[in-house]
């Protein structure tokens, strides 16, 4: 049944597989991967990378500034000094030190300052961001009209005996593969694939170790399933050549895997666990990712003069830490990082420091740190103060641009103003320090929209154009991966799991998901592709020979369902209007459809839709259209597109480039914007919502990007398959971009 077609799905088994091997080229290809430094311990040594300097790796003009952010992505007691402080352009002297205030998120943050003037050292805690987005967290430093209330407690000196041991977690876990198809709530990136029989040895070491068995949990993500092999998969966990654990399960899903190891097993340093997958189920394929490794195990409390520990104890009990440096350590208590505080008394000699917690309960973590073992921030800089929330005319246009592309988009900015748009031009920057606290959060692009929409000068915004590439890999996990300038938001779909939707940031109404803007992105990576985009743009609005080619609208259609061709005439007979000049490219109709989609190309169209089977670089198993096509096009005048079909529009892949792209970056021809998918979807659905634009296209619509809203509005939400495609269904191009119609 035509509702039962998924586009680009094939039926049959083998058609699957080779479906599930093309996934595997597309989205976890990561042999070429850097491998990610492992997540920091929640109790370990932490390293004292140097400060990155505002003026050095990232220069940044160092004019006066109020504030400036300080970005830390891992736990531990920090240092900044009024020099650090002076190089992005604050002044650590103009006030009271007393008056200096740290917050996170507008949160305060506890702040010890010592010193005046260019003797001036500040001294706080800080942790990592745990975000998928990130692991900065951005501190904000400021004067405060009011001096900061005095923090701190006093320890006793402690009696009786000490703790000398804790327990002491550590994590191994490296970013070298993403899967979109794992459930919502887990983590996409995984580390080694193996198809077993295959074995993957993991050195390790156990800092400290003072003695005893070592806990050991290894998570795994199984990645296939057999009907005919129950169990399906089986694991081998092996420490320093001996068995400590095994699990045989059924299904595909996630698996954590413990043991216990032995003392006898293993030593400080120089450890090798080894993950082992047989293959010996009887399974046709066994594939299994090797996720993450946690160790927990007995700790010494012991510090060298360079190494700063965060350790965990009971309160109320006596604490003996050996430290090289114990006449000058800091003591805080940090089992709230965002009430941390300094702690003074106990006791200290040249063996260590030894304190007793008796005003507070429970366990307590505790950061320890000498003179040369505080931390530097990642990244000290300065805070320019922009607020987005001030706006006195309001808006009908927001641009939000990495700060490298705003003179190319000026023009297209001009061109705006002066049809009568108000507009406005953000950096994407400016966005996260007013919406997200300074950090690279997708959220903060729809907080945006939903503040200006609520609170600006009316009427409300009518168009979000976002323009910056976006990726799937937030953090810059793969060593060959594009940067991700602008984000996108990646949200969980039927068919591919998660993937990108700028649709996301325009539904400002919690109850669907339809869109309340009109939205599209310019996905460059160039200031030169937003330039070439830009010109399109206005050749195509201001083009005095629209004359011939604006009346002509070009359908092309797959045959591989009968459906598609059905569609496609329907939308050509019913939904277009009679002053068009119809022409098709139908496969199983056209002797070379290829060459035909060319020619057409090259005489000019208006309008151009497809309908059929996709991928991200093709049209249909015959290549009716490629990306290399796309990229060798020389035509003088550039349509709009509507791709109903699959992927053709992912163009969040790090590593590729999709035919959406490249047909827009054409900067000698392609299209002037395209309505093209991020995701997979069912036939029926696309018809619908093809049927919709193109009634608004040609109807009430003054813009491409307000016909694709009208469009998904009149689609029923309450439809999971139909969310999926209001959501992922993308606009590349300018959505104030206006149809040429053949008058």
């Amino acid at each position: 049944m035509p509702d039962q077609t998924l586009w680009w799905r094939p039926a049959s088994r083998i058609g699957r597989l080779a479906l599930l091997l093309a996934a595997i080229v597309l989205l976890a290809a990561c042999s070429r991967n850097r491998a990610t430094p492992a997540a920091q311990p929640a109790d370990a040594t932490a390293p004292n990378p140097a400060p990155l300097a505002a003026n050095a790796a990232n220069p940044v003009s160092v004019q006066p500034v109020d504030a400036v952010k300080l970005a830390v992505d891992q736990p531990g007691l920090y240092r900044v000094t009024a020099s650090d402080l002076a190089a992005a352009g604050f002044d650590p002297a103009r006030d009271d030190p007393a008056r200096l205030a740290l917050t996170l998120d507008g949160q305060p943050v506890t702040l010890v300052a010592e010193g005046t003037g260019d003797a001036l050292e500040l001294t706080f805690y800080g942790a990592p961001r745990a975000s998928r987005y990130g692991q900065d967290n951005i501190y904000r430093l400021a004067w405060d009209s009011q001096p900061r209330p005095a923090v701190g407690r006093t320890l006793a000196a402690g009696s009786g005996p000490a703790t000398t041991t804790f327990t002491a977690r550590q994590t191994l876990e490296e970013a070298t593969t993403y899967l979109s198809q794992l459930p919502a709530d887990s983590d996409h990136w995984l580390w080694q694939s193996l198809f077993a029989p295959a074995t993957f040895d993991v050195p390790f070491d156990l800092p400290g170790w003072a003695g005893g068995a070592v806990d050991l949990a290894v998570a795994l993500w199984a990645n296939t399933q057999d009907a005919a092999a129950d169990p399906d998969h089986r694991a081998l966990l092996l420490v320093n050549g001996q068995q400590v654990g095994e699990s045989a399960w059924d299904g595909q899903g996630m698996r954590t895997i413990t043991a216990t190891i032995p003392a006898d097993l293993v030593q400080a340093t120089g450890n090798v666990l080894t993950l082992s997958a047989p293959g010996d189920t009887g399974a046709t394929v066994d594939m299994l990712y090797l996720d993450r490794i946690e160790l927990a195990y007995e700790r010494q409390l012991a510090a060298a003069a360079d190494e700063q520990l965060l350790f965990s104890a009971a309160a109320g009990a006596p604490v003996s830490v050996q430290s090289a440096d114990a006449a000058d350590a800091r003591l805080w208590d940090v089992t709230d990082p965002a009430a941390a505080e300094p702690l003074a008394g106990g006791a200290a000699d040249t063996a260590g420091v030894q304190f007793q917690d008796d005003a507070a309960e429970g366990r307590r973590q505790y950061a320890l740190a000498g003179q040369g073992a505080l931390l530097s921030p990642r990244a000290i800089l300065p805070d320019q103060g922009v607020d987005l929330r001030q706006n006195a005319e309001g808006a009908d246009y927001i641009a939000i641009t990495h700060p490298d592309f705003a003179a190319a988009l000026q023009p297209l900015i001009d061109y705006r103003r002066e049809q009568g748009l108000r507009v406005t031009v953000a950096s994407i920057q400016d966005v996260y320090d007013s919406f997200s606290g300074g950090m690279v959060d997708p959220t903060a692009i729809r907080d945006y929209m939903r503040y200006a929409r609520d609170n600006w000068p009316g009427p409300a915004p009518r168009f979000l154009l976002l323009v910056g590439d976006a990726s799937y890999d937030y953090q810059g996990f793969l060593a060959d991966g594009t940067p991700d300038l602008v984000p996108t938001y990646l949200l969980q779909t039927h068919f591919v799991g998660e993937t990108a939707s700028d649709n996301w940031f325009v539904s400002l109404d919690d109850q669907d998901d339809r869109p309340d803007m009109a939205v599209g992105r310019i996905p460059a990576q160039t200031a030169d592709q937003v330039a070439s985009v830009v010109a399109k743009t206005l050749a195509y609005e201001q083009a005095t020979d629209a004359e011939g080619w604006s009346s002509r609208a070009l359908f092309v259609a797959d045959d591989k369902q009968d459906s598609f061709q059905q569609i496609s005439d329907d939308l050509a007979a019913n939904y277009l209007p009679a002053d068009y000049q119809v022409e098709k490219v139908y496969l199983g109709q056209s002797a070379d459809p290829n060459a035909a989609v060319l020619d057409w190309f090259n005489q000019g169209v208006g309008v151009l839709t497809y309908v059929g089977h996709g991928s991200m670089n093709v049209w249909a198993q015959e290549k009716i259209l490629s990306t290399a096509d796309a990229t060798a096009l020389r035509n003088a005048v550039q349509p709009f597109m509507m791709t109903m079909t699959c992927l053709v529009g992912y163009f969040h892949h790090p590593q590729a480039i999709s035919m959406g792209e490249a047909l827009l970056f054409n900067p000698q021809g392609g299209v002037a914007a395209a309505l093209v998918p991020t995701s997979e979807s069912l036939a029926t659905d696309q018809s619908e919502l093809a049927s919709n634009i193109y009634t608004h296209l040609f109807g009430d619509a003054g813009t491409v990007g307000e016909a694709i809203m009208l469009g998904k509005q009149d689609l029923s939400a309450e439809r999971a398959l139909m969310q999926d495609l209001i959501e992922t269904f993308t606009l590349l191009g300018d959505p104030a971009l206006r149809l040429r119609h053949p008058n």
